[in-house]
């Protein structure tokens, strides 16, 4: 299933390296852009992942990775 994260943080050191890692254990990324202006970092990010379960299991990982404030999803 093709999927579209969108994701809002606070900018620190690792934060994309964090983010990206994780989605790299629950599925393919595709493309990913992140932009960051020393406050926040506003990412997208499409991916392919092989159901939902794992889609369920990676938002609620996510969730875990310290400055993530918000994770938008779209299923295409």
């Amino acid at each position: 299933m093709q999927t579209q994260l969108e994701i809002l943080g606070f900018d620190r050191v690792g934060f994309v390296h964090e983010v990206s890692e994780t989605v790299a254990q629950y599925g393919h990324i595709e493309g990913a852009t992140f932009e960051a202006d020393g406050v926040r970092s506003v990412g997208k990010l499409r991916l392919q992942l092989e159901n939902e379960e794992r889609l369920n299991r990676l938002i609620v990982r996510l969730k875990t990775i310290v400055g993530l404030v918000k994770v938008t999803l779209t299923i295409t």
